[in-house]
């Protein structure tokens, strides 16, 4: 994957585009703020960058978005992602098209997407496949896996970055991203099996296989008991119900034996059996279960009939004592007394008395309430007895049920105890074919144990091609091929110690020197063997990727290379200069052996009268109004 062309959409609706070769060496010239640097913030950006690092000034306030035209495989592919509004570090909107021929005039005719969406659109285009990296488990940070940010870390190098002495790749001074280039590298150099996922999953099943069939085999040896104890003990059952004659003569220490005896003993079949008179005592049963409700009701009424007649004598009595407590009263009959006066003082009273006609009708009243309770005594009596009558007719009638039911019962018993004769032998019967089906699996746990050891083989095969030793063999072998190139250009470029081999380190990722002692990176002396550093690890790195195919862009932006040797302004007649041609000339001849299959940007100051460098250019801002702005675009 290679950059054909970067485009700025204006904020005035116009287009600013920069167009490179693919391939080939690209060379940017010019004067300090002319934003050259953006220009590697802008591709960082449009791979999927979480913050838009876009310095605030002239780009940021004229842009409304930022588009990469991408080729990859033969296809154009069209990202880009919007200027983030002011006050904002950075934007979800994105957008793409695939398959295009040219530059969209407007990002609205692209599918939106967000910079999730986009991460996995160009991590899938650029065919880095499903992967996993999965700490030990001494380890508390969580699986990470590789995609096309790990894979800008080798494509981009910024102007702090390009000579940095304590770091080699792109962002590795943030938090965080050190660690991440140690456990997504190995993935980029195929340290880690391209299909370490699909062993993973093969292990996994295989050792899922492989249980099932273990417990399987377990639950045999479960069934199987004892071995031939089982067997004897079923034989003594089947015996005991009529499956096996006891006078038989078995050779229990004969396995054939054993089993051709059980097996006999199952050719049992059960006869079905009737019983007579079922449905009469079903009949019977329910009509019992009515007569009970029926009883229930008739003592229910018995019971309040009787409290009803107790009830009924006791209003008698009461009567009865109130009409002889009334007819006392008939003593003041003749009597002559002043009304509203005491009878026996003949004090006046504050209410008057009761006549004696009062008093007589009173007890009339009380008589016939006594008489006509004491007629109705009969007729309580005679429907008590009635009741018990009936009731006496459904207790006879639920015992004859029952002894019909008992009568029943007593013509079948023997056809029952046959029944449960036959259900004791089905039982039996069951027990001796799971014990002879156990014995048939066991014929062939044989078989099962030989898939087993055949599953296990597989697993420890993958268990080698996934264990650490090897994953460390195949990484010392790429770094030792990585260090030969590496020390190649070193001499190339005259760095220091360029007698002893460079390698990279990629538990510490950084750059060594394998002096008497290691001596690193940081403990380097001079910018032009800091740049030298980057430069032969990012280029063997490269090359390696392009050489095996690994799912990383083929390209690589530096920015302003000539920095540690002298500004601008210098003459080419400087010593410093004939080390910049060095460094320019490196660069050519590195991006000529890997041509097409790498493109390299270069933004700077130096302008060297070779016609390489001169060819390479693709756009100068030396003069007025040059720059990646166009003035038009800026107000006044």
């Amino acid at each position: 994957m290679q950059i054909q062309k970067i485009v700025l959409y204006g904020k005035n609706n116009q287009k600013r585009i920069l167009s490179l070769k693919l391939g080939q060496l690209n060379i940017i010239s010019g004067k300090s703020k002319t934003g050259k640097s953006v220009i590697g913030d802008i591709i960082d950006y449009c791979f999927g960058g979480s913050s838009c690092n876009i310095a605030v000034g002239v780009v940021r306030d004229t842009t409304a978005w930022y588009g990469l035209l991408l080729e990859h495989n033969g296809e154009l592919l069209f990202v880009a992602r919007q200027n983030p509004p002011a006050g904002q570090a950075s934007t979800g909107k994105c957008c793409y098209q695939f398959g295009v021929s040219d530059i969209p005039d407007s990002v609205e005719f692209a599918a939106p997407v967000d910079v999730s969406g986009l991460e996995t659109l160009l991590s899938k285009k650029l065919g880095i496949s499903e992967n996993l990296f999965t700490p030990p488990e001494e380890h508390s940070r969580q699986p990470l896996s590789a995609n096309i940010r790990h894979a800008m870390f080798y494509c981009i190098q910024g102007q702090d970055e390009i000579a940095a002495q304590k770091f080699l790749f792109h962002k590795q001074s943030e938090p965080y991203v050190p660690q991440a280039i140690k456990d997504t590298l190995p993935y980029f150099l195929g340290i880690v099996n391209e299909h370490n996922l699909e062993l993973a999953a093969e292990r996994t099943r295989l050792k899922r296989e492989c249980l099932i069939i273990q417990r399987s085999l377990d639950e045999i040896e479960q069934l199987q008991g004892n071995g031939l104890e089982r067997a004897t003990a079923l034989i003594e059952e089947a015996k005991s119900v009529g499956l096996i004659v006891n006078n038989v003569i078995i050779n229990m220490n004969d396995y054939a034996s054993v089993r051709s005896t059980l097996k006999e003993a199952c050719q049992w079949n059960p006869v079905d059996i009737e019983i007579n008179g079922l449905d009469r005592i079903s009949y019977l049963q329910t009509q019992i279960r009515n007569d009970e409700i029926a009883l229930e009701n008739s003592e229910i009424d018995i019971r309040n009939a009787r409290e009803f007649l107790n009830e009924n004598n006791g209003y008698s009595v009461e009567i009865g004592h109130q009409i002889n407590r009334l007819q006392s009263i008939g003593l003041f009959d003749s009597i002559d007394f002043t009304e509203n006066h005491c009878p026996l003082c003949s004090a006046e009273l504050n209410k008057s008395l009761p006549s004696t006609v009062d008093i007589q009708n009173a007890v009339k009243r009380l008589s016939d309430n006594l008489s006509s309770a004491k007629r109705d005594q009969p007729q309580i009596n005679s429907y008590i007895e009635q009741l018990q009558q009936d009731k006496q007719v459904i207790v006879d009638r639920i015992k004859n049920a029952r002894i019909e039911i008992d009568a029943i019962y007593n013509e079948n018993k023997e056809t029952i105890a046959f029944k449960d004769l036959n259900a004791r032998r089905a039982r039996i019967v069951g027990r001796i074919s799971l014990w002879l089906e156990s014995v048939v699996i066991k014929d062939d746990s044989a078989v099962q144990r030989e898939r087993m050891e055949k599953k296990n083989q597989r697993i420890e095969e993958i268990d080698g091609l996934l264990s650490e030793d090897s994953i460390e063999e195949r990484k010392l072998s790429i770094i030792n091929r990585l260090s030969v190139e590496m020390t190649k250009w070193a001499k190339d470029l005259q760095l220091e110690h360029c007698n002893y081999p460079y390698r990279l380190d990629m538990s510490k990722v950084t750059v060594v020197v394998d002096r008497e002692r290691p001596v690193p990176l940081q403990q380097l002396g001079s910018g032009s063997n800091w740049l030298g550093c980057h430069l032969i690890a990012l280029f063997a790195l490269h090359k390696y990727f392009i050489q095996n195919q690994r799912p990383v862009p083929q390209f690589l932006f530096i920015d302003q290379p000539s920095q540690v040797y002298f500004p601008p302004e210098t003459s080419d007649d400087n010593v410093d200069s004939q080390e910049i041609r060095l460094i320019f000339g490196f660069i050519q001849k590195i991006t000529s052996e890997l041509s097409p299959n790498m493109q390299v940007i270069v933004v700077d100051h130096a302008d060297i009268k070779e016609d390489y460098f001169q060819d390479s250019i693709v756009e100068k801002w030396w003069d007025e109004g040059q720059s990646l702005i166009p003035p038009s675009w800026i107000q006044p």
